[in-house]
């Protein structure tokens, strides 16, 4: 059926951005801003809960909070990316009202991984119970926290705002999150602290930035019910080729990327204790609050990076690459320094004494967030130079190295030799990324 030509999507008021490697630097500029309110306010939020709730009590907090943020990255199709890859030429070509499909799609998507997320949620909460000595009760509350994550998607308005260089509201929206933690932490702590009122606080703060997402993504692009007709829908991977390929292989990629990470703490949860975990939780939230530098870099790279693709030629391409690469491997020595620097007193601020023994964990899972870093530029290269097949079997490659890392590092060492197990990968991580996208950028290998 040949599907009708509607009105433009966009008002002449919203511009479509044809820039440069600053913008890169801007946008992550605005994505600093509110990752630095963020990181104050963590501070404060997980000084209260670790204090409040006790070592074996903050470590069942944790890993219930690592299981449902794994089951949410098993499920998520990256949409964000997705409208990136194919919304830019959208947007280039003006062809609106395929923007328009491609972002109801995006959303079926999206909608498709909660109710897979629900079904895993309920079997994982019965198969991970045991390991972690749960109660019914305590899976209740990890099943309903689960759900609500999952309900809290935001990665189709999260695209929206990316695909129209809008990283300021984006930054703002983002705030939402540790600001509405905040306020449930020092409530929940107030009325006394418990496993399950932190778990409620934690919930709600995701659940009201994602409704913010959506606020701000639909003032760009109201929604029209001619976008959900089963026709329309149907037309959009013909509309767009190579887009099941590319969300599957992206969604995989993803999954062995941030999967890993968080099965790290429940892995030190099953094999030495929820009080262990906590510790590993706490120097991991450490590294990762540097992490969160390189992936708002990250993510304004691959933003331009797929513009540069869709209006440039190879060679500014290629300089955009190399411009990324050299502000990366910056971003890596300073989130070095200040684990150097700050590190010990960052600890004693958020757990306090309790976890001063925690402190090589920072060091080793700080040095593995700067290499995750350092090649921040790398993946969104591959995935801009039709690499993403490439892209996953290297994330394949680590993931599994990873796992079977933790796996002997925790049978035979504990923590720290956790630790320095996902450093090593984390190089490792680095060389094979690193190697294949300057050969994808320069040499078209």
């Amino acid at each position: 059926m040949k599907l009708a030509a509607d009105p433009p999507l966009l008002d002449e008021g919203v511009p479509v951005p044809h820039r440069t490697w600053r913008s890169i630097a801007q946008n992550t500029s605005w994505m600093l801003l509110g990752k630095i309110v963020g990181a104050v306010l963590s501070l404060i939020y997980l000084g209260m809960a670790t204090r409040a709730l006790g070592k074996t009590g903050f470590g069942e907090f944790v890993i219930i909070l690592g299981a449902g943020q794994t089951i949410a990255a098993l499920v998520s199709f990256e949409t964000w990316q997705i409208l990136l890859r194919f919304g830019m030429d959208r947007i280039d070509e003006g062809r609106s009202e395929k923007l328009g499909r491609l972002v109801a799609f995006c959303m079926v998507l999206d909608l498709s991984g909660v109710f897979i997320g629900t079904v895993l949620a309920v079997v994982g909460v019965q198969v991970l119970g045991p390991f972690f000595g749960w109660s019914d009760s305590v899976k209740h509350d990890a099943l309903i926290f689960c759900i609500l994550l999952l309900i809290s998607e935001r990665s189709a308005p999260t695209g929206i705002l990316r695909l129209f260089d809008r990283f300021g509201i984006a930054a703002f929206a983002e705030t939402v999150t540790p600001v509405v933690r905040l306020i449930g932490a020092v409530v929940v702590v107030s009325l006394g602290a418990s496993v399950r009122g932190l778990l409620a606080a934690w919930a709600i703060a995701e659940m009201a930035t994602a409704i913010t997402h959506w606020i701000l993504a639909l003032r760009l692009i109201p929604l029209h019910a001619r976008w959900w007709r089963l026709d329309g829908l149907r037309a959009v991977p013909g509309e767009h080729p190579g887009l099941w390929r590319f969300a599957g292989i992206v969604n995989a990629t993803s999954t062995f990327g941030l999967v890993g990470k968080q099965i790290a703490v429940l892995l030190v949860g099953a094999s030495v204790g929820a009080a262990a975990a906590g510790g590993y939780r706490i120097a991991h939230q450490l590294g990762q609050a540097l992490a969160n530098i390189s992936e708002m870099l990250s993510r304004a790279t691959f933003t331009e990076l797929m513009r540069a693709r869709a209006t440039q030629t190879a060679q500014q391409l290629a300089l955009l690459f190399r411009k990324a690469s050299i502000m990366a491997g910056l971003t890596a020595s300073v989130m070095i320094a200040i684990m150097l620097l700050l590190g010990k007193l960052l600890l004693s601020v958020l757990g306090g004494g309790q976890y001063a023994a925690a402190y090589p964990l920072v060091l080793l899972l700080g040095t593995a967030a700067a290499l995750d870093a350092a090649g921040v530029s790398f993946e969104p290269a591959l995935l801009a130079t039709g690499r993403a097949w490439l892209a996953f079997r290297l994330r394949l490659v680590s993931g599994a190295t990873l796992l079977a890392a933790l796996f002997v590092a925790l049978e035979w060492g504990g923590t720290t030799t956790a630790a320095a197990a996902t450093c090593g990968v984390a190089a490792l991580t680095l060389i094979l990324f690193g190697t294949a996208a300057w050969r994808a950028v320069h040499y078209g290998d």
